[in-house]
């Protein structure tokens, strides 16, 4: 009886001792979604590298997504997280760089209204630049799912191809203005809706073309990249695995 007794007892103070965080959820966390992406060569199917994504999405309907990449024919690894609005117009980038062995600089890009302040510090040294923006302007930081997000100013009412302002990041430059970028005007096409199949599984996505050759194919509110291809590079990044939650 006594033992009895003691093992109910144990088991409600167990139950009291509980967290209560292990049921509520997060109060900043709506929906998140990660994944992987093969990088490989379209002509012989050879692994070239691969990219590692987590997207949370908060309650004020802005989206954070960190990624990590490896480019192994280019010696390269980047960590890159970028913060969006509801809309996926850019709130902030931070991003970190390694090429051949070495660090390659670090990064951090804000948004204020019509205006970008970028701060870049790198082995050459550091530097600050402020740019005019327009309303819609995108990042290339160059990990996959990131640049994907460009396609967000398209609008698929009008149709056709239309012109968006881009921030390109630049890697390999010998000084400091290593790790900002140029912005310039990239033209986008929206092919159509596509049913596609990829080590992940088969997806309901959108087809962009991009003016550079590069065709996108995306799926779901918050423009999971399924596949990109660049024929010219000879290269395609496929989409391996996903999970969803909440």
């Amino acid at each position: 009886m006594f033992r009895r007794m003691f093992t109910l007892m144990t088991c409600v103070l167990v139950t009291l001792a509980a967290p209560a965080y292990a049921s509520d959820g997060n109060a900043n966390i709506v929906r998140w979604a990660k994944g992987s992406v093969l990088y490989r060569n379209i002509s012989d199917g050879k692994q070239t590298g691969s990219e590692d994504w987590r997207i949370t999405v908060h309650p004020d309907g802005s989206r954070t997504l960190t990624t990590t990449n490896r480019v192994d024919r280019a010696d390269t690894q980047r960590t890159v997280v970028l913060r969006v609005a509801e809309n996926f117009r850019p709130l902030d980038l931070y991003a970190s760089f390694w090429f051949e062995g070495a660090w390659a600089g670090t990064s951090l890009m804000t948004v204020d209204g019509g205006t970008l302040t970028a701060m870049a510090s790198t082995p050459h040294g550091r530097i600050t630049q402020q740019v005019a923006i327009p309303e819609k302007f995108a990042f290339i930081p160059h990990p996959l799912q990131s640049n994907a997000w460009q396609t967000w100013t398209y609008d698929k009412a009008a149709g056709g191809p239309q012109r968006s302002t881009v921030y390109d990041q630049m890697t390999r430059i010998n000084g400091p203005g290593n790790m900002l970028g140029p912005m310039y005007e990239s033209v986008t096409t929206f092919v159509g809706r596509e049913r596609i199949t990829v080590p992940a599984g088969t997806f309901e996505v959108d087809h962009f073309n991009v003016a550079s050759g590069v065709d996108m194919y995306l799926t779901g509110p918050d423009s999971i990249l399924v596949k990109f291809a660049w024929p010219a590079a000879d290269q395609e990044y496929v989409l391996t695995s996903v999970e969803y939650g909440n």
